[in-house]
């Protein structure tokens, strides 16, 4: 098993899009929400995606589709 910790911003037009619910209902991931910071104009959340390395790059691909930043934290993918 794979995760990865990332920053997720998310647009204005997005905020209110259940989008990490569609991404645990699409993909084979579990999304683990360290901290978040939520308003009307904007969504700042720090994740971990865990799961096979292929399924969190179509994870990630699927988000940044939908026009959230995805930004990561440590820079890689870690091994338990």
């Amino acid at each position: 098993m794979n995760f990865i910790r990332v920053q997720l911003i998310y647009p204005e037009d997005k905020v209110k899009e259940p989008l990490l619910c569609a991404l645990c209902k699409n993909f084979d991931v579990v999304v683990n929400i360290r901290t978040a910071k939520v308003s009307r104009d904007t969504g700042i959340l720090t994740v971990e995606i865990d799961g096979e390395a292929e399924e969190i790059d179509r994870a990630i691909k699927f988000l940044e589709e939908k026009g959230v930043i995805v930004q990561p934290i440590e820079g890689q993918i870690f091994t338990e």
